[in-house]
């Protein structure tokens, strides 16, 4: 499971990424692009309604609207400190229309000085020029279509350049042309805001075609790495998993079965090799130990048999058959046969040792006590004693017969018939 999320973890974050990626370049384009864009059409509106309030200061020569015309030319200087926030790459752009606008209003106190001096402007049409320059700038400030607004400040604009109110005198007529020029320069400055906020659109809208082609593609290249890296996963983890725990498991049952020879074969260094390295290194210590063991009981083993040939006792061990596992010089004469041959009989096969059938049988089924002496009836010059042998579990697994005076048993004398009286 935890290959696998590690597997899966990589198209994870891959896909994270590019979505990521993806989100940043639409944020840009609306929150700085399209923002742009409306800020430049601001711009404009904002310039159109001083050029309005201008003209109806030459009009009706009221100076509410000469500051009407003042306070928008400090709104486009404000839009411009926006602009100049939200990208700084169109800082110089700004700076020329708030130039342009510090001459535009430079322009304006001209215009007012112009006129406190008594120049005369040309009336004819001024109404109407009014009217409708007023009707295209709400037109284009309430719609909500581009298109539309756009094609009423280009009206407005033509209107504007074609109908203009000039100052009487050259000094008018130059007056009017800075101030076209001034309006031409800011126009164009915002023409270039709205082309680059476009530019930077389409660049955006490129680069998440891009991301989105490159995303698809290497996240399908990351689920095929996937799939194959699962895929051989299926196919090693038998190899690799499965076979060393059956070979492992395999080996603890055949030590559960007594077999201590065991040993498993080992190819690689990952956990579970070094596991069965382990393994193979506990059974070597418990084959020595067992060894060991072993080698002590047999020369136990030895020194008992070399102990028991010189002693005058007999010594006989019994299994749990019971057979004879053990049986001295000593004991030979109660045999009846060398102790070499008596070795692995059962004791049914001696007659001259019936008397200790159910002793030797009571003792091996721990019904006796630990050791019994007594003597035994057909040989009542001998002393028996009968001592059960245990394991390290307590369990009986042999009894140890030891015989004083072993004597074959007497011939029973037969009966004789009483004298006739």
């Amino acid at each position: 499971m935890l290959l696998s999320s590690a597997l899966v973890a990589p198209v994870i974050v891959l896909s994270l990424f590019y979505i990521g990626q993806m989100n940043s370049v639409l944020g840009r384009v609306i929150n700085v692009d399209l923002e742009l864009t409306r800020l430049g059409d601001r711009i404009t509106l904002a310039f159109l309604d001083a050029r309005r309030d201008e003209k109806n200061f030459l009009l009706y020569r009221d100076t509410v609207d000469l500051a009407n015309a003042r306070t928008a030319a400090n709104r486009v200087l404000a839009l411009c400190s926006e602009g100049r926030a939200l990208d700084r790459a169109l800082t110089p752009t700004f700076d020329s229309i708030a130039g342009d606008i510090a001459v535009y209003r430079m322009q304006l106190d001209t215009m007012a000085a112009l006129l406190d001096t008594g120049a005369s402007v040309y009336s004819q049409g001024l109404a109407r020029l009014r009217t409708e320059h007023a009707r295209l700038l709400d037109l284009a400030a309430a719609t909500a279509d581009t298109i539309r607004r756009d094609s009423a400040l280009a009206a407005a604009d033509r209107l504007a350049t074609r109908a203009d109110v000039p100052v009487r005198g050259l000094l008018g007529r130059l007056l009017n042309e800075q101030i076209r020029a001034t309006e031409a320069r800011v126009t164009a400055h915002t023409g270039a805001i709205g082309e680059y906020a476009a530019a930077r659109a389409r660049e955006c809208q490129l680069r998440t075609q891009r991301l989105s082609t490159w995303g698809q593609r290497n996240i399908a290249t990351a689920l095929m790495l996937v799939i194959v890296g699962l895929i051989w996963i299926t196919i090693s983890l038998p190899r690799r998993l499965v076979l060393p725990l059956k070979r492992i498991s395999n080996a603890l049952g055949r030590a559960e079965r007594g077999e201590l020879d065991v040993h498993v074969t080992v190819h690689g260094r990952d956990e579970l090799d070094q596991l069965a390295r382990q393994f193979n290194r506990v059974f070597a210590r418990i084959r020595e130990v067992d060894g060991r063991k072993t080698n002590h009981i047999q020369l136990i083993e030895r020194r008992f048999k070399l102990l028991a040939a010189d002693i005058a006792e007999g010594v006989l061990v019994f299994d749990r058959t019971p057979n004879i596992i053990f049986a001295n010089a000593a004991v030979e004469p109660l045999l009846g046969s060398p102790a070499s041959d008596a070795r692995g009989h059962a004791l049914a096969r001696f007659p001259s040792l019936e008397f200790l059938r159910d002793p030797v049988e009571d003792t091996l089924s721990g019904a006796g006590g630990h050791q019994e002496c007594g003597i035994l009836p057909g040989l009542p010059s001998s002393a028996v004693c009968i001592e059960a042998l245990r394991d390290n579990t307590g369990s009986v697994v042999a009894a140890l017969v030891i015989i004083t005076n072993p004597q074959a048993p007497e011939p029973a004398q037969p009966e004789t018939p009483d004298a006739p009286a």
